[in-house]
């Protein structure tokens, strides 16, 4: 025979750590940009994104951007944002003042 569930209430969906909201910076050809995202896997990815760029930059050394070579973020928005790895690109964000940011984070 069967057992019957004694639950008598539906299941609720409970909050996750990865749904917490994010806002965080990240390089595009027009700057920085400030991206609100959701998953902490998203955020981590950024946050392994911004240690390649900061290593290529201080020196020279491409063999970590090349994980991020065609990959892209997903907003909160559901748009998706590539990950910058052109390196004339980075260069020139470099040399403008652009990618001197100390966090990954946006102020609030």
């Amino acid at each position: 025979m069967k057992r019957q569930s004694r639950r008598t209430q539906p299941k609720t969906k409970k909050s996750r750590r990865s749904d917490k909201v994010r806002v965080l910076i990240i390089p595009t050809r027009r700057g920085l940009r400030e991206i609100s995202i959701r998953d902490s896997r998203q955020a981590s990815l950024v946050s392994r994104y911004s240690n390649a760029i900061k290593r290529y930059l201080e020196s020279g050394d491409t063999s970590a951007l090349r994980e991020f070579e065609g990959k892209e973020i997903e907003t909160i928005q559901g748009r998706r944002v590539p990950l910058l790895t052109d390196r004339a690109e980075l260069d020139r964000l470099a040399a403008a003042g652009e990618l001197s940011y100390e966090t990954i984070y946006a102020k609030r």
